[in-house]
């Protein structure tokens, strides 16, 4: 008769009710696992990644948002919200002055150029001018100085025409009164 050593031949009850003997078939119960399987520790991690995954689709719609609006403010033209025109130093009863006229220009804030021209009664049309508007400048100043001279009175009209972004048009009455002795 031969004899193995080392080996047992007894049976192993295996779960589901089978019985398992013979080479290779371990003697003890199975070994418990290496890590832990408590179903606390499973439900926690899939919670954290529900969290995770929640924050960072928020963020990327925040940033999508951001970068839209940034986009959309860099690409809209700008635009002219209204004109006025003043005289900012008048003659008074002064002889052979300047006049400062001024027209203020408010715009929608983007960036862009303003062409225009000033247009005196009894005058040619001046030369077209045009004017950097950078962004985020919401208010524009574009200058005329006229010069008058001699002695008499004289009521004339300034008039800025803006050409460019849009055809706009705004005057202020300018007076002249020199009474030399």
């Amino acid at each position: 008769s031969s004899r193995t050593v080392g080996v047992s031949t007894a049976p192993v009850a295996a779960a589901g009710g089978e019985t398992r003997f013979g080479p290779g078939v371990p003697v003890g119960p199975p070994a418990a696992p290496a890590w832990p399987q408590s179903g606390a520790g499973v439900r926690s991690r899939s919670v954290w990644r529900r969290v995770v995954s929640v924050l960072s689709t928020l963020l990327t719609v925040v940033l999508l948002v951001a970068v839209g609006l940034f986009l959309w403010q860099r690409l809209s033209p700008l635009e002219i919200e209204g004109v006025t025109v003043a005289v900012v130093e008048p003659a008074g009863t002064r002889c052979d002055v300047t006049v400062e006229v001024a027209a203020t220009v408010r715009t929608n804030g983007n960036a862009g150029t303003i062409r225009y021209q000033w247009l005196r009664s009894g005058s040619p049309p001046g030369a077209l001018v045009s004017e950097r508007v950078g962004r985020g400048q919401r208010s524009v100043s574009l200058p005329l100085k006229w010069s008058f001279t001699g002695v008499g009175t004289a009521r004339e009209t300034a008039t800025v025409n803006i050409v460019e972004p849009s055809v706009t048009q705004a005057g202020t009455e300018v007076r002249y009164a020199c009474r030399r002795r």
